[in-house]
């Protein structure tokens, strides 16, 4: 069975973002509505899948968020908490936990491409079944269920 992979470039985003998403960012702010959601793979939470949230229309920045153990995320944009008002696009992966790189291995610029454990099924913005919404009074989006078969 092929499985996508990663490429370096996305892997080394998700290890920058990660203190960001996780509430560890700056006091700075950057005013956009701060929203939360949450994604399963097979009705579990999957620790470590990566959304990327593609505005319809192109109007807003690409905003990005990667779930934690409990398969919460929030969403940040141009590395602080937020996302801008409107339609997504939802593209999802998840990498596999043993291939991903390590804080070090990104220190010594080695790559690991992850295996994707969807597949590929979720990755392409022309593709993907996934959308989402973010209104003035959004605050926690539905739940992502992905699946692996």
């Amino acid at each position: 069975m092929h499985q996508a992979r990663l490429p370096f470039q996305l892997l080394l985003v998700m290890a920058m973002l990660t203190p960001v998403a996780s509430g560890c960012g700056g006091t700075k702010g950057n005013n956009l509505p701060k929203v939360t959601g949450s994604v399963n793979v097979d009705g579990k939470p999957a620790d470590g899948a990566v959304l990327l949230f593609y505005p319809e229309g192109g109007r807003a920045a690409t905003a990005t968020a990667t779930a934690d153990a409990s398969g919460t995320f929030t969403i940040v944009t141009n590395m602080e908490p937020g996302i801008a008002l409107g339609r997504y696009k939802v593209t999802a992966s998840w990498p596999d936990p043993s291939q991903r790189a390590t804080a070090e291995d990104l220190q010594r610029g080695v790559s690991k491409d992850a295996a994707d454990l969807l597949g590929g099924r979720y990755v392409a913005p022309d593709r993907t079944p996934l959308t989402a919404e973010v209104t003035s009074t959004t605050k926690q989006l539905p739940p992502f269920e992905l699946s692996t078969k």
